[in-house]
């Protein structure tokens, strides 16, 4: 069969039956599967070697000079004052942590919900990340302010600034979104990826590496082969499509937009073509140097777009690049050696382009990788979910606390407290402990078992006094409900969805009828209720209130009042052009 290019926008619009077969189902909920243990296999394998001294310091922490399965090693955590930990083989890094918490966010229907990802799963994985970077991790301490939500996460702290946020935190737990797609809803899943990196990634390098990211691994899904050069510099021009799905978003085009704008110093139009223009010469540069011996290549890969370089080792777009060019020169080899190529180069980000061509490549050669894996039935489970969810088989959601009482921890040693049958993580859930304590200061690093099956290696006081109450914790998962209405592959209710300037915009089918669980809350739910009910003053009267009852918080209401002026300013001016 011969591939036909279309446009990028009809590509985005191309409508497709939702129906499908048993056997195509079955094969892509087992690339799935590949595709999510191959990731965190490539994020166990780098991990071991990420920001090592040379091969010295690898053999310091494994035993060897070099890495080509996952082993047990030693790391010493939470700085250089942290203590020396034993960690089993296979066991994974941020990269994977932030992927499972991007899966239990996206809801049973098929719904990212992205408040719950920014103010509870991103505010709480401090107390439990390996190999954390600085930008995300900012990110996550400025999302514990109250006031403060995932479209006005413009911190500038510590060196760090949102805006300047390039790095591939972002694009290296996107994933998720494309497992969970179904056919024909490319136009949603990138909206999610959109969403999803500018919780904590403010510069063109990190979300529009993750939209590229994206597009590798949806490609390599739906077409089961590696995307090429020339599809990769179609990906860059589909970029060109990031400031209509910001414009698209209330909250993005209300808030996001202009504050970005402002800290920026230039229009997002602008930052986008430059950031394609930089793309496209790194895939022109590397074009000519992806046939020859697959160890080399990728070595001047590296060299040629900055990879090895301080500057852009971390850059969301490079990695995501390099990941491409990776697994371009292993389409048709063997998994395992593309990861431990990434691995052992010691120079480059070892662990998130591993883990990034683990998942592309595991699309293709859907296999399950064979070496030992941190929480390998639990990432399998959720594998299956999104997979389940892309062919519309409604499934069940993870039940976090209501917003509107939850509190943010102010402190990385603040998420893990007692609830009266011994230690819990707030948001998550209850812990049981499954290792010897290492003790630093007076803090306590202990592994734990969540409740759902994943295991996490948490900070706490040493002495834990604090309560966590009911309000902090999760609830029973909810069971399945019916996908949204809004939720289809035509070009009108698409338009509808995303468009809150239509007069025939609806609000989202989100109350308790629709999707057979409590109304949701907070403000970016309360926000969409007013700008789909045309700015009706009765409901702005009445949300304000809630709001108010909901957070007590002044600095909520303030945000909500200059989200829904903003909101009708832009709408007014789009009906008089």
């Amino acid at each position: 069969m011969v591939a036909v290019k279309i446009s990028w926008e009809e590509e985005l619009s191309v409508e497709k039956s939702t129906i499908v077969p048993a056997r195509e189902r079955a094969s892509r909920e087992k690339a799935v599967v590949s595709s999510a243990l191959w990731a965190a296999a490539g994020d166990a394998l780098g991990w071991m070697t990420e920001l090592a001294r040379g091969e010295a310091g690898v053999a310091h922490r494994t035993g060897s000079n070099t890495v080509s399965v996952p082993v047990r090693w030693q790391r010493i955590v939470g700085g250089q004052a942290g203590p020396r930990v034993n960690l089993p083989a296979g066991t994974y890094s941020d990269d994977t942590q932030l992927r499972l918490a991007v899966s239990r966010a996206i809801r049973g229907d098929g719904e990212f919900d992205v408040e719950a990802f920014a103010k509870i799963e991103v505010t709480v994985w401090p107390s439990y990340a390996l190999g954390a970077g600085l930008g995300t991790k900012a990110a996550a301490s400025n999302l514990a302010r109250r006031g403060v939500n995932w479209f006005s996460n413009f911190f500038d702290s510590g060196g760090q600034k949102y805006v300047a946020g390039g790095g591939n935190g972002a694009a290296m737990r996107i994933q998720p979104h494309v497992w969970a797609a179904a056919a024909g809803s490319m136009n949603g899943m990138i909206a999610n990826v959109l969403r999803d990196s500018l919780v904590t990634h403010g510069h063109p390098h990190g979300f529009c590496g993750a939209v590229f990211h994206a597009m590798c691994v949806a490609h390599a899904l739906e077409n089961r082969s590696v995307p090429e050069p020339s599809d990769w510099l179609h990906f860059i021009e589909g970029l060109s499509l990031v400031p209509k799905l910001i414009a698209d978003d209330p909250q993005l085009a209300a808030f996001w937009q202009s504050a970005w704008e402002t800290n920026a110093g230039l229009t997002i139009e602008s930052a986008i073509r430059a950031t394609q223009s930089e793309a496209s010469g790194d895939v022109v540069r590397v074009r000519d140097i992806l046939d020859g011996d697959p160890v080399k290549s990728y070595r001047a890969v590296l060299e040629r777009i900055g990879c090895l370089e301080p500057h852009f080792r971390g850059s969301g777009l490079k990695t995501a690049l390099a990941a491409a060019a990776l697994a371009w020169l292993y389409r048709d080899r063997p998994i395992g050696e593309a990861l431990a190529l990434s691995a052992n180069e010691l120079e480059s980000d070892t662990d998130t382009i591993a883990t990034m061509a683990g998942a592309v490549l595991g699309c293709v050669h859907v296999s399950e990788p064979e070496w030992a894996i941190q929480d390998r039935d639990y990432i399998t489970q959720e594998a299956m979910r999104l997979a389940a969810i892309a062919d519309g088989r409604p499934q069940d959601s993870f039940a976090y606390p209501d917003l509107g009482r939850w509190t943010p921890p102010n402190r990385q040693t603040a998420s893990v407290g007692l609830n009266g049958r011994g230690y819990a993580l707030a948001g998550l859930g209850t812990l049981d402990p499954i290792s010897p304590e290492y003790a630093a200061g007076d803090a306590i690093w202990q592994w734990f078992m969540l409740p759902f099956g994943q295991t996490i290696l948490a900070k706490r006081r040493a002495v834990v006094k604090d309560n966590l109450s009911g309000s902090q914790l999760p609830g029973e998962r909810q069971a399945p409900i019916p996908f949204r209405k809004a939720v289809s592959s035509s070009k009108e209710s698409q338009a509808t969805l995303f468009d809150p300037g239509r007069k025939d915009a609806r609000e989202p089918q989100r109350s308790s009828e629709a999707l057979g669980h409590p109304p949701r809350s907070g403000l970016d739910y309360w926000t969409d209720v007013v700008i789909n009910r045309d700015f009706d003053d009765l409901t702005i009267g009445r949300v304000f209130n809630r709001l108010l009852e909901e957070t007590g918080s002044a600095d909520t209401a303030v945000a909500f009042a200059a989200i829904i002026a903003k909101a009708k300013l832009a709408r007014e001016r789009r009906r008089r052009g």
